[in-house]
């Protein structure tokens, strides 16, 4: 079935495109070029070719996989600040001095009506966790329940975040964030060297995908999922499909060397109108497919037009082979798992899993990264809605639509079989201050995120988890906010980052330090979580 683009999809600039096929910047047969694109985009007419290229980014084959079988990891992105310490809370006790009391304070109380700037969640409210590594007890949002989803006289329960964290299937990494160096708050007030651009939405967003905490190495010019995949699976399989694939549009976190990102919509590939054989409706498909072909194949005399020729031959070769393996009529491509309707984040992980079993059972891969994005979390107000369910309204309600996508998700990896090879984990831009700035919190810094799958080491903390003090310097603990609470991170983001890395494959340490180059500056390059 033909589909259209979708609206996210990110399409080729003109000069991505000429750096990658190594075109001077001065084209001696400028008018040929365009002579080209007129007559390709003419023949489809409708501009239905900008559905084509993104779709593939076509790089060498790689001479071996990585053996051991095939492991992935999937990024799941929230985009725009998860209030992190709202998402996992200490639950000590209620009394005076406690973690929990602490915690209550420095966030201006329990959100009630008559307290409608407190951003604390009341003790009761918090889903108990017992990690096995922590001396006190911690709670998660009640938005992370176990749930059912029904579709007709279909019911189908699925786990929360609460039990695949008490199952030992998930962990949680603790006050991660971007660093240059470990860092101090009196060395951070006299000057010290910090990640640029800090409390900023897009810089500390890349700061995440590239996977260091600066810009300014070489190798920055690639997303950290880019460089694992370059590292572990080496180039496209041999059907041309990239190791590194996005149900969300365009990420710096897919690109490497040589590699750039396949990209699908939740509902499957985008496959150009009228244009596949047996198309419906259309007495010209045939002609449309020989124009194009005819185009395509055509002995083109300049290195541009040679170039996206061939990007566009295999776009559409992977394409309608890939669409082919996805909507097979034995649902070999597809999963049973029931999804719950109305929620884009769990509809990209069904993607995902489908795209997995097809890749791993009928394409042979070994190594896959994946990323799936969900927006909305920047909550400067609104993380409390007076008189709203905690569960379904303002961050609860994001929060429960993130648990119910893990929790079908989950329950879909289990039926593909893949819990053991597949590794899931969240990043987000930056935590946010504890001090609200009237019903929400503000950017800060170092915050949680959550990783899950059957090979991590589950039911406990990694990092350290912060005292929650608002202006907290303590030096033995090594806890640091600023005066609004914002958390100086003390677990690098190119500490997480290698920890995966290595799961996937990359042992060598001299591997790791090309691919992170400020890790040898943090200490552990492992902090344990992948067993």
């Amino acid at each position: 079935m033909s589909r259209r683009p979708a609206a996210n999809v990110t399409y080729f600039r003109a000069n991505s495109l000429v750096s990658e096929i190594q075109v001077e910047e001065t084209m001696s047969n400028s008018t040929s070029r365009r002579h080209f694109l007129k007559r390709l985009g003419g023949c489809l007419a409708s501009g239905t070719l900008m559905g084509l290229l993104p779709q593939l980014a076509l790089m060498p084959r790689a001479a071996a996989q990585s053996a051991g079988g095939y492991r992935a990891l999937v990024c799941i992105y929230l985009a725009g600040a998860n209030d992190s310490y709202n998402w996992l809370v200490p639950r000590d006790s209620e009394a005076a001095g406690s973690r929990y009391d602490t915690y209550k304070t420095s966030r201006g109380g329990v959100f009630s009506g008559s307290n409608p700037n407190g951003l604390a969640l009341a003790y009761s409210d918090l889903l108990a966790l017992t990690p096995s590594n922590q001396t006190i007890g911690f709670g998660l949002h009640p938005a992370h329940a176990d749930f059912s989803v029904t579709s007709g006289a279909n019911s189908q329960s699925h786990s929360g975040l609460r039990t695949l964290f008490n199952t030992g299937k998930a962990a949680f990494v603790c006050n991660a964030g971007p660093l240059l160096q470990p860092i101090s708050k009196s060395e951070y007030e006299a000057g010290a060297p910090r990640p640029a651009q800090l409390f900023s939405h897009n810089d500390q967003e890349l700061l995440w995908h590239v996977g260091m905490g600066s810009t300014g190495e070489s190798v920055a010019r690639f997303g950290w999922g880019g460089r694992v995949a370059r590292a572990t699976a080496g180039g496209s399989l041999p059907n041309g499909l990239s190791p590194t694939l996005s149900v969300a549009g365009a990420s710096r976190f897919l690109l490497g060397d040589q590699i750039l990102p396949y990209q699908v919509s939740s509902s499957g590939v985008d496959l150009i109108d009228n244009y596949t054989p047996g198309s419906a409706g259309n007495n010209y498909t045939a002609a449309r497919r020989a124009l194009l072909d005819d185009i395509l194949n055509d002995s083109h005399a300049h290195k541009f037009q040679r170039s996206y020729a061939s990007i566009a031959q295999r776009s559409l070769s992977v394409g309608e082979s890939l669409a082919t393996l996805l909507d097979a009529s034995d649902g070999s491509g597809n999963v049973t798992t029931l999804f719950p309707s109305g929620n884009s984040l769990a509809d990209q992980l069904k993607m995902v899993a489908r795209m997995i079993k097809v890749s791993r059972n009928s394409l042979g891969a070994q190594r896959q990264v994946y990323f799936v994005r969900l927006g909305g979390w920047d909550m400067h107000s609104g993380l409390f809605e007076t008189g709203g369910a905690l569960t379904s309204t303002g961050h609860g309600g994001l929060l429960t639509t993130l648990n119910q996508a893990i929790g079908a998700y989950w329950t879909a990896l289990g039926e593909i079989g893949a819990r053991s090879e597949v590794t899931s984990f969240t990043m987000s831009d930056f935590g946010r201050t504890l001090t609200g700035n009237g019903g929400g919190s503000d950017h800060a810094w170092g915050g949680n995120l959550v990783v899950f799958g059957d090979a991590v080491s589950g039911n406990k903390l990694y990092g350290s988890y912060p005292k929650l003090v608002v202006n907290s310097n303590d030096n033995a603990a090594r806890d640091w906010s600023l005066s609004r609470g914002q958390y100086i991170p003390t677990t690098a983001i190119e500490q997480v980052a290698a920890t995966l890395a290595k799961w996937m494959g990359v042992s060598d340490s001299a591997a790791l330090s090309a691919m992170f180059p400020l890790l040898g500056n943090f200490g552990a390059s492992d902090l344990g979580f992948m067993g």
